[in-house]
């Protein structure tokens, strides 16, 4: 019984330390600014097509996050936010009849339009 009690404290030890490892490495701050501003993209577009009032806080909030790490002047941002509305014009289509929101969201990151607008921009925030 002993023996199962240390091994279970050492697994669970184990697996809460890498965890928080995990976690100090996906930090805000050790992104990349590219990949800030897509996340920043996606974050805000989920909260622009939701219809869950939840989902659109959360998705506002964590764009917010982004937006506090960004090096990027704030005009990127004004100019991503009429793209990002662009987008969710485009209707977009599959196999399966319905919306595809989160789709567009998700490819818009790697949108020359999006990517453009990050390299406008940073080379004029350095």
């Amino acid at each position: 019984m002993d023996i199962k009690v240390n091994t279970l404290t050492l697994l669970t030890t184990t697996l809460l330390f890498s965890t928080s490892l995990f976690a100090e490495n996906i930090k805000i701050e050790n992104l990349p600014q590219n990949k800030i501003y897509d996340n920043w993209l996606i974050s805000r577009c989920i909260g622009e097509f939701t219809d869950s009032e939840s989902t659109r806080q959360d998705a506002f909030r964590s764009a917010s996050a982004y937006l506090e790490f960004s090096q990027l002047p704030i005009e990127a941002f004004d100019s991503s936010e009429v793209l990002i509305h662009q987008y969710l014009k485009k209707k977009n289509s599959g196999s399966v009849p319905g919306s595809y929101n989160t789709l567009t969201c998700l490819s818009l990151p790697t949108s020359e339009q999006a990517q453009g607008i990050f390299k406008k921009y940073v080379a004029i925030s350095k």
